[in-house]
């Protein structure tokens, strides 16, 4: 009797335990910051699981939380530039996941989403965009650049998966010597400008020399003029210029110098 008595509550125990681990397994819940994705025998539903406690059938069904926090991805690639100069582009993209259709994205693509379609579609923009520029176009129009290839990736990357894309061009990265010919070409650029503004200021000097020069000529024209019309005034500016002695002559008296009357 004893013997019956604790098998059957070793059975009763094991009941006990595997409806624990039942009702455990029937009942879930997904964060605000993520979103749940179904599957029954591996069959993963279309529908999408918001967040909150939800129940599935334990042990044939499953659930896969996905984060739908916005992505932030740093990348490399290598793109050739109009004019054939290669340069190494770094950069950084962000998107959100279109959040009621995860569940799809995972069925269609998988896990691997962002290797598998964004990265792809990044190269293809990127040579795309980067072609339409010689490489001092690039250097000089870096803003434009990276708006022309975030406008193709939203174009390329699908919609009902991706959304709110922002890509940012981090660094540039030119063969050597380009890059030293573009220094030496912006060294010979500011060595210009500052001759012109050399040659600007001797001008400006040149010019106000000259147009002081011009009103002195013109200023002793109108002088000589007046002296060639009125002796008197002839008289009145030796008299301005007179230190009142009477000029001497060897061998002679003094003589007046202007008459006076």
């Amino acid at each position: 009797m004893k013997k019956r008595s604790l098998k059957f509550w070793i059975i009763m125990g094991i009941i006990a335990f595997l409806a624990i681990i039942v009702i455990f397994d029937s009942f879930y819940t997904v964060k605000s910051t993520e979103r749940g994705v179904l599957s029954t025998f591996g069959k993963i539903h279309d529908n999408v699981v918001e967040d909150g406690l939800h129940v599935k059938v334990p042990f044939i069904q499953h659930v896969k939380k996905v984060n739908v926090q916005q992505k932030k991805f740093d990348g490399k690639e290598n793109s050739y530039t109009r004019d054939v100069q290669t340069s190494e582009v770094q950069y950084t993209i962000n998107y959100d996941l279109v959040r009621s259709n995860v569940s799809k994205l995972m069925k269609n693509v998988g896990e691997d989403y962002h290797n598998r379609i964004v990265v792809p579609f990044i190269r293809s923009a990127m040579k795309e965009s980067f072609g339409n520029f010689a490489a001092t176009e690039i250097v000089e129009n870096r803003d434009k650049v990276r708006r022309q290839i975030e406008n193709n990736l939203r174009n390329l990357l699908d919609k009902n998966y991706f959304t709110n894309v922002q890509f940012q061009l981090v660094d540039i990265d030119f063969d050597d010597d380009f890059e030293t010919a573009i220094k030496e070409k912006q060294v010979a650029e500011q060595n210009a400008l500052k001759a012109k503004n050399v040659t600007v200021q001797v001008e400006e000097q040149a010019k106000q020399t000259r147009i002081k020069a011009e009103a002195e000529a013109d200023a002793m024209r109108i002088k000589a003029t007046a002296l060639e019309r009125n002796q008197k005034l002839v008289e009145y500016e030796a008299v301005q210029k007179w230190d009142g002695q009477m000029p001497t002559y060897v061998g002679g008296g003094s003589i007046p110098f202007i008459n006076l009357k």
